[in-house]
């Protein structure tokens, strides 16, 4: 095997066959999706189900693993929200209301601790007021049953990041569960995905999913890795 016969076939991307998934089991593995564990319980993510065929043509052409995603028989995209916390919570409250269960500790943790987190500035007077504030909040034990948080907007926007990604494990697990295969998108043009989608700024797009049923062989042969002891490592 030469050197150009070894690197396309460590090239080799998944292909996916002509079997078409349900569309009983696809909502079912994306309901499976809020599954994720969420300490703050107020899903800032959103899953996208592209049905639309020249959607779905314009989101190929915005991934960098193309030839992948025109074989998969269904594209899903996962994104990533700061902009639903407020509408979530409120959700939140109002059905413990419902239920008659809104002790104090869960007004605390919603109404006081969830704002000032998501609304914390940097620089200012303000900032410093709430800097001051969390010290103490930590200190004397406030909010003893809720972890820390995210303080600043980067931090917060790393938090719904990863939040989304165990989304996307729940997602993907569920797939597997139903027999189907799933493809992440190694790249992707995000700015043309929320062009597409006609998101917001405040999103992030976390993950392009083709999915399907996965053939044996990849689309350049056979597939395999040959940098194992590159990417496992034992610490």
């Amino acid at each position: 095997m030469n050197f150009f016969e070894l690197i396309n076939k460590r090239r080799s991307v998944r292909k996916f066959s002509d079997v078409e998934v349900p569309e009983v089991v696809m909502k079912k593995c994306l309901k499976a999706s809020i599954l994720s564990a969420n300490s703050s319980n107020l899903q800032p993510w959103e899953f996208y189900w592209v049905k639309s065929k020249e959607k779905k043509k314009l989101v190929v052409e915005a991934c960098f693993s193309q030839n992948a995603a025109k074989t998969a028989k269904e594209i899903v995209i996962a994104v990533a929200r700061i902009d639903t916390w407020k509408r979530n919570r409120n959700l939140i409250v109002e059905e413990y209301k419902k239920q008659n269960k809104f002790i104090p500790i869960i007004n605390n943790y919603y109404n006081k601790l969830i704002p000032f987190v998501y609304y914390h500035d940097r620089l200012g007077i303000a900032g410093l007021i709430k800097r001051i504030i969390y010290v103490f909040i930590n200190i004397f034990g406030y909010f003893k049953p809720v972890p820390r948080g995210p303080i600043y907007k980067h931090e917060l926007f790393e938090t719904v990041t990863k939040t989304t990604a165990l989304a996307c494990q729940n997602f993907m697990m569920a797939l597997v569960a139903e027999g189907f295969d799933s493809c992440p998108m190694e790249g992707f043009d995000e700015k043309r995905i929320k062009k597409i989608l006609k998101l917001n700024w405040k999103c992030h797009v976390v993950m392009i999913f083709g999915i399907g049923k996965a053939d044996s062989k990849g689309i350049y042969g056979e597939r395999f890795r040959i940098d194992d002891d590159l990417v496992i490592k034992e610490v």
